[in-house]
């Protein structure tokens, strides 16, 4: 074989020769897996020249197969319309099929570029080898990896003009679920769709996930950067801490096989406490960092789910957005009991962002804006994609732009060696949450206009035009309406954004405050142990103070208060922090152990606090802060604020 072969066609045309008419394997010439598939395909008694691809489907079948694969089709068709836009120029038809090999849904286009594809990806159609021969959706199913078979790859004459990339789908037990493929007719050129449609796979992957229901969600990667995207690791568990179910991506990197580890404990996955389970379930930590067994180190976020009522994340025990039968009082930090105008306006924003509407948020600092955002996406089809948030308010001014937009190589000095994309790029795919948005600059709310009306924008310092891709929900504490009077934000970009406006109410208007602070208080003390219970008087503070900080304020008060009662049954008045304490006008009591909280700052009390943590623990920072039920980096930091470490 010493002859140069100069192009991928002719050594194809050599290969096949070899095979069909030399009975030799054509090793070199043709990959692996192709000579293995026109192998299985000889055995199941094929000849090329067979006519098996363009005969009818029969309604039977495609009403059996269509009836089957509901799940599979509601969790991949979001993806599937997504890469059939992105990939429109290309004439790609897009496809799914289910594990026997029946194609479920495929998103051909008009026109003859497509009269095949449509023919032949039929609902019901049988894609396997034992059928049509080698071909990518069927082999992939064998190899149950990403491959592409181009022109003469496949085995019947009938399919040569045709080109395949094909991605095979794993359902949350790491059994195959299904295959994701693109085809078109071949015009010889390369390849390329393979990295989108393993992202698209990603993504059906965790939806399938978010079926399982669950307690705990966790996401996670080695890099934190990828913790927004389909490509991180996304296990579910139950509230006991067994795994209910994982992407491919989580058990790649933690070399899980699904037949060997079919359910394996939060414990026997990550190197960590025992408590660190039931501080993510209670909500108390929402991110950190696991490591493995081999002292390999992930970036983590978690998320509390909770099916009968609000999840954890946003809070304990409230009446769920979704339409639940459940009729226990709810006591979310979102609002307990909107069943009245304030329900119908949540229920109304989550049916108008599944359309792409523009949600506007209002209410006070603390009364849970982005929580309800990321609740918003998390229930939207969106939710595989990126969550993206931008506090309009805290970015230098100088540096909005490139922030918002990204810049190219060169755009000003000091910027990023091949530039970098901006949080509108970021967002591809998933939902842009704009914070604050009636501090934006005026002269940014103009630029912001033209890409919600143009649905693109270019880097700073660029010409190519980018495709805006992200659904929107905006937020903020101030009157718009009063800021468009002021001529301080424009009134064309507030009816923008004002597709549906929901008002969270502040704490001190709410009345379910007494509900609330129970359920924040069960949450914050975990499920290790008993949460103290709240006495008459500390209850009376709780219940009066006007909470100019609202939810969150409450979250740290009540954290603290847990901390310095220790080991007490009972938080009364001289746990909780100097500011409460002002407004009453009993004397605490004193104790002859404790320092007199009401002469002593936050900043005190925090600091009394860490010192008794670090003293009852020897020095150990790690069982410091887990008796403080802080995570370590937390209390490295305040360690470090107080001047204990250096």
């Amino acid at each position: 074989m010493g002859e140069q072969l100069a192009s991928f066609e002719a050594r194809l045309e050599q290969g096949r020769r070899q095979f069909f008419e030399g009975g030799q394997s054509p090793a070199g010439l043709v990959s692996p897996p192709v000579i293995r598939s026109w192998e299985r395909s000889l055995a199941y008694g094929l000849q090329t020249g067979d006519a098996r691809v363009m005969n009818p489907v029969s309604r039977e079948q495609t009403q059996a197969v269509t009836e089957r694969n509901h799940r599979l089709v509601a969790c991949a068709l979001p993806e599937m319309e997504r890469l059939r836009t992105m990939m429109a120029r290309g004439h790609w038809g897009i496809v799914c099929t289910d594990p026997d090999g029946r194609v479920v849904k495929s998103l051909c286009g008009t026109g003859t570029s497509f009269d095949g594809l449509n023919q032949i990806f039929q609902v019901g159609r049988s894609i396997l080898e034992a059928d049509i021969g080698t071909n990518g959706l069927g082999c992939a199913l064998i190899e149950r990896q990403p491959i592409v078979i181009r022109a003469a790859e496949h085995f019947l004459d009938e399919i040569r003009p045709f080109a395949c990339a094909s991605v095979p789908l794993f359902d949350p037990a790491g059994q195959l679920a299904g295959i994701l493929d693109a085809t078109r007719y071949c015009d010889g050129s390369p390849i390329t769709v393979l990295e989108p449609l393993a992202i698209a796979a990603r993504a059906i992957e965790n939806r399938m996930l978010d079926d399982l229901g669950g307690s705990l969600r966790l996401c996670f990667h080695t890099r934190p950067e990828l913790l927004a995207t389909p490509l991180a690791g996304v296990m579910v568990f139950d509230d006991a801490g067994q795994l209910l179910g994982a992407n491919q991506a989580a058990r790649q990197l933690l070399h899980l096989v699904p037949e060997r580890d079919s359910s394996p404990g939060f414990s026997q996955l990550f190197d960590c406490p025992a408590e660190t389970f039931n501080q993510a379930l209670s909500g108390r930590i929402t991110q950190g960092t696991l490591w493995n067994d081999d002292g390999l180190g992930f970036e983590a976020r978690f998320e509390a789910r909770d099916r009968s009522t609000l999840m954890a994340r946003i809070g304990n025990a409230v009446r769920t957005l979704r339409n639940t039968d459940d009729s226990r009082p709810a006591t979310s930090p979102l609002g307990a009991g909107m069943d009245g105008p304030a329900g119908r306006a949540l229920h109304i924003a989550r049916r108008a962002f599944e359309r792409d509407i523009p949600v506007l948020i209002n209410g006070e600092t603390g009364t849970g804006k982005e929580v309800l955002a990321r609740r918003l996406h998390d229930e939207s089809d969106r939710a595989a994609g990126p969550f993206v948030a931008i506090n309009c308010s805290s970015l230098p001014a100088g540096l909005i732009e490139s922030e918002f937009f990204g810049y190219e190589d060169g755009a000003f000095t000091g910027g990023r060696r091949g530039g970098a994309p901006g949080k509108f790029e970021l967002a591809r795919g998933g939902t842009l949450f704009l914070d604050e948005i009636g501090d934006m600059p005026l002269e940014l709310q103009g630029r912001l206009l033209r890409v919600l009306q143009e649905r693109n924008f270019t880097r700073l310092g660029g010409a190519r035009p980018i495709r805006f891709d992200a659904r929107i929900i905006t937020a903020t504490h101030r009157s718009l309406e009063e800021r468009v009077a002021e001529g301080l934000f424009r009134e064309d970009l507030y009816y923008r954004i004002k597709g549906v406006k929901v008002c969270l109410p502040a704490l001190r208007d709410r009345d379910d405050r007494a509900a609330l602070i129970t359920s924040m208080l069960a949450r914050e003390a975990g499920t290790a142990t008993a949460a103290p219970r709240l006495s008459a008087d500390a209850t009376h503070i709780l219940m009066h103070y006007p909470w100019p900080g609202n939810i969150r304020q409450l979250g740290h008060v009540l954290r603290l208060a847990l901390t310095l009662a220790e080991d007490d049954t009972e938080i009364r008045p001289e746990h909780l922090p100097e500011e409460l304490l002002e407004r009453e006008t009993f004397q605490a009591p004193q104790t002859t152990t404790r320092p007199d909280v009401r002469n002593m700052c936050l900043r005190e009390l925090e600091l009394e606090a860490v010192r008794a943590a670090m003293t009852r623990s020897g020095g150990n920072v790690s069982a410091a802060a887990r008796s403080l039920k802080v995570a370590r980096a937390t209390l490295y930091r305040k360690l470090k604020q107080f001047g204990m470490l250096s």
